[in-house]
Order: structure tokens, then sequence, then C-alpha cells
């Protein structure tokens, strides 16, 4: 027997092996790193290479989840594993709310001064805005590690609210509104940020102040 011819026969066919194999031995680590990272969990809202919706069933080959348009979508689990995903539920206070508000160049100084200083009042004492003085309670006891800089940002809190002059544009005079709802729940995050819209509405009409739209000035010389 040749065993040159034998061995080198063996050696290719175990590289077929391997290679037809490659995809189940990636699925079953990825399970593992799933299962054992917590990464997400069965309910969690999830983003992954561009899909996103709602974890169904965290299967030994395949996750499936379920989109905002009601379709269902199998990703293996190896993806995962070098993949980034982005968990829209690990986080127990604060959904973002982040706006430019546009005025018109020919406001007040002193108008647009006294309308921030009025939304910035009216943020802080908004019932369903997350701020330094509201309460909460962390869930996660684990303890820290050397990479993280606090327990909030291990469990997702976030609570800051600014208010600010923010810039000179083409046509307008921006705000800054930086903040933050209570609730991470969308429906609850979209009652929220209506209500502080119409607020703002409110202050700027108070205060003799106008929304500017794009626009363009021609003067004729002399």
């Amino acid at each position: 027997m040749n065993l040159t011819a034998v061995l080198s026969g063996l050696g290719i066919g175990g590289f077929a092996v391997a290679f037809a194999a490659k995809d189940t031995i990636s699925n079953f680590f990825g399970t593992l790193s799933i299962l054992f990272s917590d990464v997400f969990s069965q309910g969690d809202w999830i983003e992954i290479d561009g899909n996103q919706g709602v974890v169904v069933e965290i299967g030994l080959r395949v996750t499936t989840i379920r989109t905002f348009d009601n379709a269902l979508i199998a990703i293996p689990n190896g993806t995962f594993a070098s993949k980034d995903v982005k968990n829209w539920d690990k986080r127990i206070l604060g959904r973002r709310i982040k706006m430019h508000i546009g005025v018109k160049y020919d406001s007040k100084s002193e108008d647009i001064k006294n309308a921030i200083q009025e939304i910035r009042v009216m943020l802080d004492k908004h019932p369903q805005i997350a701020t330094k003085a509201t309460k909460y309670s962390h869930h996660n006891e684990r303890t820290h590690t050397a990479k993280l800089v606090s327990k909030d940002d291990l469990e997702g809190v976030k609570n800051n609210l600014l208010v600010y002059l923010d810039e000179f544009s083409d046509s307008s005079i921006n705000i800054l509104i930086y903040c933050f709802s209570k609730s991470v729940k969308w429906a609850e995050w979209l009652e929220t940020k209506e209500d502080v819209m119409h607020k703002i509405m409110a202050i700027l009409e108070k205060n003799n102040l106008e929304f500017a739209f794009p626009s363009l000035s021609i003067y004729k010389e002399k």
C-alpha cells in the first residue's frame, strides 16, 4: 500500500469535510456566544447587519427576528459572532430627543436668550423628561469592571439636558435641544416628544420668534 497516497487522500478528504462544516461550526460557536454573552434575549428589540426587529426565538442554528413591517427573518447564529449587534432594550432610563430649532435672522438677541431659558425650565420641569433629579433604581447588581465608566453606562441610564444657541446657519439661527424621555418605549417617547414640541412652539410665539426656512435674499446694486 502506498502510504503517501493514503495520507494525501485523508488530508484532502479532511479538508473537504472541514470546509463543508465551517458554517455549522460557526453557527455552533455563535449560539454559545449568544447564550453566554447576554447581548440580547428573547423579546429584545435588536438591530444587526441592516435588519432590526424583535427576537422571536434563539435556536441552535438560527435566530429568528420579527421585523416591524411584520416579516420573519432567520439569521444564522454565526453572524452574531462577527457582526455588531445594537440592542435597543438594554436601557432602563432615557430615550433621546434631539432637534435643532431654527429662528429667523431678524430675531432680537434678547428674545432668543429668553426663549432658550424658558425651554430649559420647561424641560427641567416636564414630568416625562429625564433630569439629574430623576429617581430610578438599578436592576443589575453585577460588579463593575475596569472598562466601565459607571453603572449608568452598564445599564443604560441617560438624563442629559442641554439647550444652547448652537450655530449661525445659512438661513437661520439654530438652537440645539438635547434631552431624554424617562420612558424608553417608542409610543410613550413619541407622546413626550410631541408635547415638548408643542410647548416649544408656544414659547417661541410668546417671545416673538418665528421658525426660519431655507431662503435667499437678492439685493440689486444701484
